[in-house]
């Protein structure tokens, strides 16, 4: 059975008919789900993939950068499972979500853990930067209102946990919490039996995100919140002891934030470069997540 297969398995009919459903979901009555997931098998092919588009199949943000401009429903290249995936571009010279990539913080229903899965596929000629290199990945989980953008986490304006990568495409996670040692977000390597992750081109990887925030005694943020990540069914990355929140803030956001930099422009991708997404999930079980169950 395909992954694709399995996922629409997993789910009841009446879920089904809340994820998928044809209506788009108004901003006060966002479904309640622990559960949802995106295969990216609708519009038809050659179509943008916009916000509205997004609602329809279950998943809500109130702004977006880079959609209406920047998406795709592509058949072009193999999809990681079914027919169609979703192609962003990040053009030549540019950085930031305003004018590289897509950016959409996606609603959850908050709680206190929250798994991520996506896969990715790397253009073949996907360029790492031109003399600076970096840039983030997919989607991340975030809390609250998002601590990022070099802001300083207090534990009242939430959190983000970001997935980048570096020179040569190494592979790391980007988080922001009240903790940081500088003005941006830390960042852990992500590795394999000893050996540092770099992404490949033109290849699917599967990436998984748990992160759990810690608990909060009296007003006092205690240091028990985690972000682990697992790249390709393999465990990659663990940070423990983290504050988060300092508040009632859970996790509560699917952050799609993906573009090149960076601050300066010798962040921008050399030539335009794309990535494919597909057989996105989020879930507050380990049990719901295809990429951690072998079904890869």
């Amino acid at each position: 059975m395909t992954a694709k297969a399995l996922l629409a398995s997993a789910l009841s009919s009446a879920v089904l008919l809340t994820v998928l459903g044809a209506a788009p979901a108004a901003a006060d009555t966002v479904p309640s789900l622990t559960y949802r997931y995106n295969t990216f098998e609708r519009p038809a092919a050659g179509s943008t993939y916009t916000l509205a588009e997004w609602e329809k199949d279950g998943w809500y943000a109130p702004y977006g950068l880079g959609m209406d401009e920047r998406t795709l429903i592509d058949d072009s290249v193999p999809a990681h499972g079914g027919e169609k995936s979703l192609r962003v571009f990040y053009p030549e010279g540019e950085i930031g979500p305003r004018d590289s990539g897509a950016l959409a913080p996606f609603r959850l229903t908050p709680a206190r853990e929250y798994y991520l899965s996506y896969w990715a596929r790397l253009s073949e000629d996907f360029s790492w930067g031109s003399t600076s290199f970096g840039g983030k990945l997919g989607l991340g989980l975030a809390g609250g209102a998002a601590c990022s953008g070099g802001r300083t986490c207090d534990g009242e304006n939430g959190f983000t946990s970001r997935m980048i990568w570096r020179r040569d495409g190494r592979a790391a996670v980007y988080y922001y919490h009240m903790d940081k040692e500088g003005k941006y977000g830390d960042e852990a390597v992500l590795r394999v039996d000893g050996a540092d992750v770099h992404y490949p081109r033109n290849e699917w990887v599967n990436i998984v995100q748990r992160l759990r925030t810690n608990t909060v005694t009296d007003g006092r943020a205690n240091p028990d919140g985690e972000i682990e990540v697992f790249y390709n069914g393999e465990s990659a990355a663990l940070v423990t002891g983290l504050r988060l929140v300092s508040n009632d803030d859970l996790v509560d956001k699917a952050y799609f934030s993906t573009f090149f930099g960076g601050s300066t422009e010798k962040f921008a991708p050399a030539n335009d470069s794309y990535v494919w997404y597909d057989d996105l999930e989020a879930s507050t079980s380990r049990a719901d997540v295809c990429g951690l169950l072998g079904c890869l």
